[in-house]
């Protein structure tokens, strides 16, 4: 990839990164487009760079977020099922229901416990 200057470079960044940590969480381009409630073409464009606005391109940048944190933890075959088993921490429910709702905070609380070995 060739070097971007300034804002627009990093959020070209951002959204490629985004589209990989999708990937890695939903297993595929079409299955984060469904998840993010976006048209796959949006997911296309962003893993060329495009930055993807309003609700749907907050949701893979909050994804990528909590990707990044759970592969501190976990190895990525084991981040799927994380994200989509009910979790304790989070009253027993989907971190991917949760993160669709925008609430990347508890989630992140939830890694963090994860982390820590904290029992809910």
């Amino acid at each position: 990839m060739a070097a971007r200057k300034g804002l627009a470079g990093h959020r070209a960044a951002l959204a490629e990164a985004a589209v990989e940590a999708g990937e890695v969480a939903l297993g595929s381009r079409a299955a984060l487009a469904r998840w993010a409630g976006m048209h796959r073409s949006q997911v296309t464009r962003a893993a060329l760079g495009q930055a993807v606005w309003g609700e749907p391109g907050w949701r893979p940048i909050g994804l990528a977020a909590v990707v990044t944190a759970l592969l501190g933890v976990y190895d990525p075959e084991v981040v799927p099922d994380w994200l989509a088993g009910a979790n304790p921490h989070l009253n027993d429910r989907r971190p991917l229901d949760v993160l669709a709702q925008g609430d990347v905070a508890a989630v992140m609380a939830a890694v963090q416990a994860a982390r820590t070995g904290a029992f809910a």
